[in-house]
């Protein structure tokens, strides 16, 4: 988040490899860094997709996902500290998911995508707000087709994504030119961020 380095706020990404690896360690990690320090927050963000049709991880959409997470973290802090007390650990984790894979955040940027894309027209061949996006096709996928079409060359996922990420702010990213709000969820987690450290990541622009 913009200003939490200057705050002297650090931010660490421990990718789990997967979404199975993710859930089977979520629950002892996240545990492990709220106690080993009070001034440390905690994100869950696995993907959404593919969902678990049985077994403790069973969940089909996102608030079941958010449970899950919930109930892992809280599951490893009962082992290691007063019952009374873990409400105020969790307080410090914050359960999300990615509904998609980044790309799309390039949905929501259409006209930093189009610049990318040397279009006439902005792109709007997808759900809005993007988030919504069908998972039969995901936003990368629209993002692949677009390259292909557009430019005659594959989506180079690092380094297309960058240049047209670049560009934007994070208000381009989390509202369009209406002032209409593209990806409430990634929004609530940075709003969440934001009110857990004092230091905001955005500022939604005047329209």
């Amino acid at each position: 988040m913009r200003g939490l380095g200057n705050e002297r706020w650090g931010v660490r990404f421990v990718p789990l490899e997967n979404k199975s690896r993710y859930l089977k360690y979520i629950g002892p990690r996240a545990a492990e860094k709220l106690l080993d320090d009070t001034d440390d927050l905690v994100v869950g963000l696995p993907d959404l997709y593919p969902g678990y049709s049985d077994g403790q991880y069973s969940h089909d959409n996102l608030q079941e996902l958010k449970d899950v997470q919930v109930r892992l973290v809280k599951q490893s802090l009962q082992q290691r500290v007063n019952l009374v007390d873990i409400e105020n650990y969790m307080t410090r984790f914050c359960a999300s998911a990615l509904k998609h894979d980044l790309e799309m955040l390039l949905l929501a940027t259409p006209l930093h995508l189009q610049s990318r894309l040397k279009m006439k027209n902005k792109p709007h061949s997808w759900q809005f707000p993007p988030e919504d996006q069908n998972h039969n096709k995901p936003p990368k996928r629209v993002v692949e087709e677009l390259f292909l079409r557009e430019l005659k060359q594959p989506y180079r996922e690092t380094t297309d994504s960058h240049a047209i990420l670049s560009k934007a702010t994070l208000a381009d990213v989390l509202f369009n030119e209406a002032g209409n709000e593209q990806c409430p969820e990634f929004r609530s987690m940075l709003d969440w961020v934001g009110e857990k450290t004092g230091i905001p990541a955005y500022k939604k622009s005047k329209r």
